[in-house]
Parts: C-alpha cells; structure tokens; sequence
C-alpha cells in the first residue's frame, strides 16, 4: 500500500516580518501595517526598496523593522485622498497596485549602493530611488562627471551624483524663478496704468494768498474764481488752501498773465 505524499504547508501571511519582530513595539508595528490592509507582499517589496542592506536584493530583518516602523507611523497622518507616487508609504502602495501589485525587477549592483549620512529610508536625493528613471541616472552622472572630473572608466560614487542632483535642482530653480519674475514684470507693463497723481510740488510764495505783492483786488479776483470752481455764493468764505488752489489754476504767476 502506497503512503500519499505529504502536502507542503503553505507559508503564514507575514511569517518573516513576524520572524523580524523582536520587541512588543515592533509587534505593534506590525499590526498596524495588517489593519492598514497591507499584504505581505507588498510590505516585503516596499521593505526590499526603501530599507535595503548594501549589496541585498532583499528584504532583510533590518530592512522588515524599519519598513514597519515608517508605515506604521505614516498610518497616523496619512491622507487617504493622496496621490500616487514613490514618496510616503500609503501614496506608494496605491502606485504598487495601480501598477498590477508586480514587484520590480532585479536591481543591478549599482541601484544597491547607498551613500554616507542618509536617513533610514531611501529618498529621492539618492541614485537608488525608485522613482528615478535610467534617463534621469544617466543625465545626472554625466553632470558629476563634467564637474568633479571623472573619467568613463571611473565610477561615480553615490554621494557624487547626489551632489550632481542637488545642483541640477538648484539651477532649474533658479531658472524658474527668472522665468516668474520676467513673467510678472510683463503682466504689470500690460496692466492699464492708474491715473497720474497730482504733482505734490512745493509752490512759490506767490502763489499764498497772504502774499505781500498782493493787492486786494487781485485777492477778491481769485477767491471770486475760486467760489466759482465750488458753485458757492458770492459771500461764501474761501481760506487759503482754496485761494491758493484757484490761483495756482489760473494764473501763471511767474509772467503775470492768467493761465
């Protein structure tokens, strides 16, 4: 009688990130993540390319503890309407399943280098981000090398390029604030211009009406014009503010003539 083979257990949900655990936090950590609905695989993928080990296609314990503790932590403060992208945990897992949930391809060695005095988790100042393209790499390491000197035959290291991309965001910043700045500059040259103030210029004494070379009658021939200007009777009071705005109107006291 021949004995049926034995059937091979299906690995539990999470059992190496449940091996990675080693304190009740990080327990924790990782109750969190299941009741944010993460599947296994996709905390171990977002774990193999936010928290990889140098030279490690994989995900390690390290890598698992860490992943844990920044999802668990962006859970508290995440918005659900965020978009897709390679920046925060939840916006890359929406870009994980939008994508069909497939892991990426192998990584040359290359992508798993890391610099000196980075945080924990990869960032996009970094060569190995996932969210730069080969085109973005490539354009990025020919700038390192036009600028520190570097040969073909030599390699760029990471902190090298990460430099390059500083300076490449720093120029294009620069380049868009010239750009905003001539773009305001013709807004404001096509903008209908406000009316022209009033010339504040100081008068010549003359032209007050407590003036010495005035005569009586020249002041009762302004203040006349002056009520005339107002539409007010001809015994209405006129002080010296309006006399001299009446006389500044209509004469050109400087020929003698009226204006």
């Amino acid at each position: 009688m021949t004995k049926k083979p034995k059937k091979s257990k299906a690995p539990l949900p999470f059992a190496d990130a449940r091996k990675a655990c080693r304190t009740p936090a990080e327990q924790d950590d990782l109750a969190r993540v299941i009741k944010a609905r993460w599947t296994s695989a996709e905390l171990s993928e977002y774990a193999r390319l936010y928290f990889f080990r140098n030279g490690r296609d994989f995900p390690t314990p390290t890598s698992y503890r860490r992943a844990m503790k920044d999802i668990a932590g962006g859970c508290r403060w995440s918005d659900d309407d965020e978009e897709p992208s390679y920046h925060q945990p939840l916006a890359w897992v929406k870009l994980f399943r939008k994508r069909g949930s497939k892991p990426m391809g192998p990584r040359r060695d290359g992508l798993l280098k890391r610099g000196r005095g980075e945080t924990l988790r990869v960032s996009s100042a970094e060569y190995a981000w996932p969210g730069h393209t080969e085109k973005f790499r490539a354009m990025i390491e020919q700038q390192a090398r036009d600028y520190f000197g570097i040969t073909p035959k030599q390699q760029v290291h990471v902190n090298a390029w990460a430099a390059s991309q500083r300076a490449y965001w720093r120029e294009k910043s620069k380049v868009r604030e010239e750009a905003e700045r001539k773009a305001k500059a013709l807004k404001k040259a096509k903008a209908p211009k406000s009316p022209t103030k009033p010339n504040r210029r100081k008068l010549a004494p003359q032209f007050n009406m407590e003036w010495v070379g005035h005569t009586d009658a020249f002041r009762e021939e302004v203040a006349v014009l002056a009520r005339k200007d107002k539409g007010l009777p001809s015994d209405a009071y006129i002080g010296p503010a309006g006399w001299k705005r009446a006389c500044n109107k209509y004469y050109d006291l400087t020929e003698g003539t009226p204006t």
